[in-house]
């Protein structure tokens, strides 16, 4: 059992209709080389049988913590994830992700060692089901680099990646963050703030986070207004943050690398619609206007592709 006063790591675990797949995780957790963790299960009220699977785990592992709610989505159970953690460290797992055997081991010496506010591990895994990463590692030979322009750094390295996962935070950096409760696309606000706090970061080069494709991911289910609507109040999030921070040059970066990577996915996406791609236009339409006039976007950030696509959805709308 973990020491309650002196845990070196939370591990924060959201869990919503994972039952096949969520004794895969949690084994990971509760059999990582570091053991002096806490295990924070939060049952987003899922539908399916992962409460009584929580309930057994618990029964056989003092260090889980199981807290049950109603569905609430992820923003808000990471969040009171967040406010119930007593770990010096953070990390967050997705339920149906999973972990190499020492991940928390390595992070954690690794933040140790280079005292930076968050260790990032370079590399993860897209593999299905079936993928296992066990091979253990000699841990005096793990190596790090430190980046000390944590902004440009995040966007940068494209397999760090703008998620919350595969990042162990210092708890105390972590005390004025947190997720946008109620949207899709709560990561990249999170890191983009959260990244333009700090003064560096270290990066593993290892690959210690498997990351599950087999299960739907939101990206890859149908397109909606909503979604839309949430990668905005995002861009709008982060403008009005580092805004009253005074970091325009944060903003800057964001705005040339984060935001332009939204537009894209938005406008690639509307364009793959069939059933409600004109509904979709004719709202991006009114909301992309509504940003470049208070100069949160700018047409010259995007890519080619992205350009044309724009230009075809306003004339194909001003033709309709």
């Amino acid at each position: 059992m973990a020491d309650q006063l002196n845990c070196a790591v939370s591990v924060i675990i959201p869990v919503y209709n994972v039952a096949k797949i969520l004794p895969r995780c949690l084994d990971s957790v509760i059999k990582q080389t570091l053991q002096n963790i806490e295990i924070i299960c939060i049952n987003d009220g899922s539908p399916d049988d992962c409460a009584k699977i929580l309930q057994d785990y618990a029964q056989k592992d003092q260090r889980i913590k199981v807290i049950s709610q109603e569905n609430k989505g992820l923003s808000a159970t990471r969040n009171l994830g967040l406010n119930i953690a007593t770990g010096e460290y953070i990390f967050f797992v997705d339920s149906d992700d999973y972990l190499h055997p020492q991940a928390l081991e390595i992070f954690y010496q690794t933040a140790i060692k280079s005292q930076a506010p968050v260790v990032v591990s370079k590399s993860y895994y897209k593999l299905g089901k079936d993928a296992v990463s066990s091979a253990l590692f000699n841990t005096n030979n793990i190596s790090y680099s430190v980046c000390r322009t944590p902004l440009r750094g995040l966007y940068r390295h494209r397999l760090i990646s703008a998620v919350a996962w595969n990042k162990l935070y210092k708890a105390s950096a972590l005390k004025d963050f947190r997720f946008i409760e109620g949207i899709y696309f709560e990561d990249w606000p999170f890191t983009a703030c959260f990244f333009s706090s700090i003064d560096k970061f270290a990066l593993i080069n290892e690959k210690l986070y498997i990351y599950n494709t087999v299960t739907p991911s939101i990206t890859r289910s149908q397109f909606t207004i909503k979604k839309i609507h949430d990668y905005i109040v995002g861009i709008r999030y982060v403008y009005n943050y580092l805004n009253q921070k005074q970091m325009g040059q944060a903003w800057k970066i964001v705005r040339k690398n984060r935001i332009n990577i939204s537009l894209k996915m938005i406008l690639s996406k509307i364009s793959k619609s069939k059933e409600n791609r004109d509904e979709l236009e004719r709202y991006f339409k009114a909301e992309y206007t509504k940003l470049a006039h208070e100069h949160l976007i700018y047409f010259s950030d995007l890519t080619l592709k992205s350009k044309f696509r724009l230009i075809r959805l306003f004339w194909h709308q001003r033709h309709n």
